[in-house]
């Protein structure tokens, strides 16, 4: 079992990637003499700052204070408002007013939809809501009426309106009151219902009977409700993670020290809310899934949430699927491409009504979920390679040449880089270095586990003219990586930022006489 750390594999490609842009035109050359050409063709430094510019947007390099790292693959944010788990709800029926002391309970909102069933809202405030009244008489002559709802106050005041009703003009004929604002009404409803008081007289004072009383509201619309919300699911739309540490394995095995899949929410949402994982699965770059197996997802992870007398914060809740709750360190070693998952939200999980919560417009759920790989970890025969264009087709009239490379390691792993010459058709028709290749020898670990003076090696290659030729139709290099630790320490060995790989290429072309 040899041990190493993952991100060194990457940079090393990185390093050699990185050099196309350090290459210089051939034709700027200076001469060392009438029949040499010398000409610098890589020098560059590989340090945790060059490796996180290459990263993509949703991917980022973590250190901690004492400069061990940490990479970390992102999702999108997940993100649901008050509005999209409680939309506005235009309201498609009369409210009826059934006499002159009636009752109507807010249940009957459940037939209608999903977003008040099971509810008992115990206060709220109305916004942007409009109100008004559907009445007809039998009286020849106009009606006074007058109507109060108790649970709707403004400035301590309830709602009373009085209207003007004129006679019928036939069986069908209903008489609508203008609208009015109910924005910034307090609604203090008693057992979940509204209570109507209404009275209707003619001129002289006599009370009339109304043949047909209903309240119509356009919408139910709330700014703040309080109450109990009941036992229901919020789908919280998952997404997947992709994983491109991996992409470039040829083979060898990893063993991460402590994987993680880090959940942090955000929670502005008055009322309990538990996990439900619907989905959280693993594909590894052979296509294989794996199913996460943990506590955390048969018993659900509770978010934190505000009290009534924390209306308008934030409270955050973080847990993670690691080596000690869950399988996930056995997984990646299996080499993991992505992270597929899908959070539902579970309100009220113990379907307590005496439980009071709220909501406002400005509630939300607010969900990011992160694959953390600490850099710490064991590699066994790792291979990895990588593929990029190459091309000395601007090189005329060369007797031979030779190549130097000075290349300095500060990593705690024995490295053997290959460099393979591919053709048009993608066939090799060159190996750059005898056997293996070149060999850098690990930087030495001290007492505290870094390395010390980075050891640096020096290769030369010399390329007869029939090798340069051949050279020549190169379209293409492939580096190939191969590492090996299993002489520096039997223990995991953690990346720091300060690890530094320096790399020199340069060549002496002899030009023909």
């Amino acid at each position: 079992m040899t041990r190493f750390i993952c991100l060194y594999i990457y940079a090393m490609m990185i390093i050699i990637l990185s050099s196309c842009s350090d290459v210089e035109d051939i034709s700027d050359a200076d001469f060392v003499s009438d029949v040499s050409v010398a000409i610098s063709l890589i020098n560059t430094q590989l340090t945790l700052d060059s490796v996180s510019e290459r990263l993509n947007g949703l991917t980022s390099i973590v250190i901690a204070p004492n400069g061990q790292v940490t990479i970390k693959y992102r999702s999108e944010v997940i993100r649901q408002d008050a509005d999209d788990i409680f939309p506005v709800f235009p309201v498609i029926i009369d409210v009826p007013i059934v006499g002159p002391n009636s009752i109507w309970s807010l249940e009957s909102l459940a037939s209608l939809t999903d977003a008040f069933a099971d509810n008992e809202i115990r206060k709220a405030i109305f916004q942007d809501n409009n109100v008004f009244f559907k009445l007809q008489h039998a009286s020849d002559d106009d009606v006074i009426f007058t109507i109060t709802i108790p649970e709707f106050t403004l400035g301590g005041e309830p709602f009373t309106r009085t209207y003007t009703v004129p006679p019928r003009l036939d069986e069908a004929d209903v008489y609508n009151t203008v609208s009015v604002s109910l924005d910034d009404y307090l609604f203090l409803p008693v057992d979940n219902a509204l209570s109507f008081i209404y009275t209707a007289v003619d001129s002289e004072g006599n009370t009339i009977d109304m043949t047909a009383t209903a309240m119509k509201l356009d919408f139910l619309n709330f700014e703040y409700v309080e109450g109990y919300f009941g036992e229901r699911i919020f789908d919280i739309q998952g997404d997947i993670i992709e994983v491109g540490l991996f992409d470039k394995w040829i083979s060898g095995g990893l063993e991460f020290e402590d994987p993680k899949v880090s959940v942090r929410v955000e929670n502005s949402f008055g009322f309990p809310v538990k996990t439900e994982f619907q989905k959280l699965q693993f594909k590894t770059i052979n296509g294989t899934i794996y199913d996460i197996e943990s506590g955390l997802i048969e018993e659900g992870v509770a978010f934190d949430y505000p009290s009534l007398d924390e209306v308008g914060e934030v409270k955050e809740t973080s847990f993670d699927f690691n080596k000690s709750n869950s399988n996930i360190q056995q997984i990646f070693i299996d080499k993991v491409a992505s992270v597929n998952y899908d959070i539902d939200a579970l309100a009220n999980p113990d379907a307590d009504p005496t439980i009071s919560g709220f909501l406002n417009k400005e509630s939300y759920f607010r969900i990011d979920v992160s694959v953390d790989l600490p850099l710490n970890g064991i590699v066994n025969e790792l291979v990895i390679s990588d593929t990029l264009d190459f091309d000395l087709n601007e090189v005329e009239d060369v007797n031979s040449a030779e190549f130097k490379f000075v290349v300095r390691n500060d990593f705690p792993s024995t490295v053997n880089v290959q460099a393979v010459i591919l053709n048009a058709q993608n066939n090799p028709i060159d190996v750059i270095f005898e056997g293996d290749g070149i060999i850098l020898d690990a930087a030495m670990l001290g007492a505290d586990g870094r390395t010390v003076n980075g050891e640096t090696t020096i290769e030369y290659v010399n390329l007869p003219k029939d090798r340069i030729n051949t050279i020549k139709e190169g379209k293409r290099i492939v580096l190939v990586a191969y590492i090996d630790s299993k002489n520096v320490s039997d223990d995991y060995l953690w990346f720091y930022s300060d690890y530094e790989i320096d790399f020199k290429l340069g060549a002496i072309l002899n030009l023909e006489n």
